[in-house]
């Protein structure tokens, strides 16, 4: 949560990830990676139980990134046990909610309830 978010299109990064939340789905054993979030921003601490609509932290620059975004990976490896965990085999990431469908496409919109 510490790492300054860059000035877009530039590479003065300190990591790949930059500040990150990394999230154990309990059902299934995989792995949520959020990365890139905003300095100061994380409002979750290790080892903390988050649930849906629980605030993690904001969009930011920070780390290998040209823009402002947020990266989700979805993986099956503990991404604290591997060298570069946004190297691990991606899983598909399914939402709820979204005009019926579980997986989005390009152009779909998410919104928070």
């Amino acid at each position: 949560d510490k790492e300054d978010d860059i000035k877009p299109n530039t590479e003065d990064f300190k990591s790949m990830e930059g500040n990150h939340v990394y999230i154990k789905v309990k059902k299934t054993g995989t792995f949520i990676l959020l990365n890139h979030l905003k300095k100061n921003s994380v409002k979750v601490k290790v080892g903390q139980e988050v649930k849906v609509s629980d605030f993690l932290g904001k969009v930011g620059n920070s780390g290998s990134t040209s823009e402002p975004h947020l990266h989700i990976h979805h993986q099956r490896q503990n991404p604290v046990d591997i060298i570069y965990p946004l190297f691990a085999e991606g899983l598909p990431l399914y939402f709820e909610d979204n005009n019926q469908s579980t997986m989005l496409v390009k152009g779909d919109t998410l919104r928070a309830k």
